[in-house]
């Protein structure tokens, strides 16, 4: 079976910009268009700070059911983010001619989710429908190809194909709330964050949170989880009680949780796999959100923009079991990490260009 998903693998289509070169180093573009399916993590991890510095520039938001007639196409540069819809796909291959560039923008590596074993039918489905099958006409398209990390261009590169690297930027990282409730009085929340993508990690952390739960008797757990998932955790022997079980939300949802619901410890594991080689390390803009002290998983990808006093551990049931008990019983070390970690979302921003790459934007004459 795996040397079967293996042929697929690579038999899947990948982005590779066949439009026309720029004739003069960088492209000018006039306006921006932002396709999209919107409001979803990757737009703002990667897409909307960056949008936010083009000022001068007149910069459009369309998801994938709004149409596009009335945009002017002369000097337009497009963004792909992950997914197009057939009419909107026609719509810049009529006006391809007009276009200051195409750039298509993924933060997985789709095919490896595709092929993988960890996603459900459904979601490979929509990858199929929304990013795989519309690719070999995107490419015809596309004048740029931008990746979130280094390993997901190297997966997805080709000789002779440039794929540039957007990495994550995200905001400010928010001011830390004074908690003025009293920590003997009230239990420790934990949290585990994640789609059913990560079927691995959440099989991975099942044993560990039930022997955690049974431990230590001022620690609540809250998981993200549905279908299967969820009535295998529910299935644990953990006291009800002391666990919550929620069905992932939408992402406006999710923002709003986090923003407005803080938590005491966030875990991040992360174990080796193909899907997961490529991945950046976002989780920390989610963490830091909630004003959490981080338990990650040490590997590369939660390396890129390590600072002094986070956690950082290897892959055992040992060394995740320690690390809990850690951060449960000593107050200081919680701060301590949950104060590095803030300090690693400034680190992030600092690893990123602000910018489109390749894009020269010039406005409009006579606009402001």
């Amino acid at each position: 079976m795996q040397v079967l998903r293996d042929i697929l693998y690579q038999l899947l289509p990948r982005p590779r910009p066949f439009g026309a070169p720029p004739q003069h180093g960088e492209r000018v573009a006039r306006r921006l268009l932002i396709l999209s399916r919107n409001p979803n993590p990757s737009f703002s991890y990667y897409l909307d700070e960056r949008a936010k510095t083009l000022d001068h520039i007149e910069v459009i938001m369309k998801g994938l059911d709004d149409p596009l007639d009335a945009i002017d196409s002369d000097g337009l540069f497009v963004i792909i983010c992950r997914y197009i819809k057939r009419p909107q796909l026609r719509w810049l291959e009529e006006r391809r001619d007009t276009l200051a560039g195409v750039a298509y923008f993924v933060d997985d590596d789709i095919p490896a989710v595709v092929t993988g074993n960890e996603a459900g039918w459904l979601y490979k489905f929509r990858l199929i429908k929304l990013a795989v099958r519309p690719l070999p006409r995107i490419n015809r398209l596309l004048t740029h190809v931008w990746t979130s990390t280094d390993a997901l261009a190297n997966a997805l590169a080709m000789k002779s194909h440039r794929i540039d690297i957007l990495r994550p930027l995200p905001a400010d990282a928010p001011e830390i709330a004074i908690n003025s409730r009293n920590e003997s009085v009230r239990p420790l929340k934990m949290v585990y964050h994640a789609t059913g993508v990560h079927r691995r990690e959440h099989e991975f952390l099942m044993p560990i949170i039930k022997a955690a739960m049974q431990k230590h008797g001022n620690l609540h757990f809250e998981v993200f989880a549905a279908g299967s998932l969820a009535r295998r955790w529910s299935q644990q022997g953990i006291d009800p009680a002391k666990m919550t079980i929620i069905p992932p939300l939408p992402w406006p949802a999710y923002l709003a949780k986090t923003m407005h619901h803080q938590a005491d410890i966030a875990l991040a594991p992360l174990l080796s796999g193909k899907t997961n080689a490529s991945r950046s390390d976002t989780k920390r803009i989610d963490i830091s959100r909630l004003q959490a002290a981080a338990i990650f998983s040490r590997c590369p990808t939660f390396e890129r923009c390590a600072v002094p006093g986070e956690l950082h551990i290897g892959n055992t049931a040992e060394e995740w079991m320690a690390a809990i008990d850690l951060l449960v019983g000593d107050h200081a070390r919680r701060l301590s990490a949950r104060d590095a970690t803030r300090c690693s979302i400034e680190k992030m921003r600092q690893h990123a260009s602000p910018t489109f790459p390749g894009i020269r934007f010039e406005p409009l004459s006579g606009a402001d």
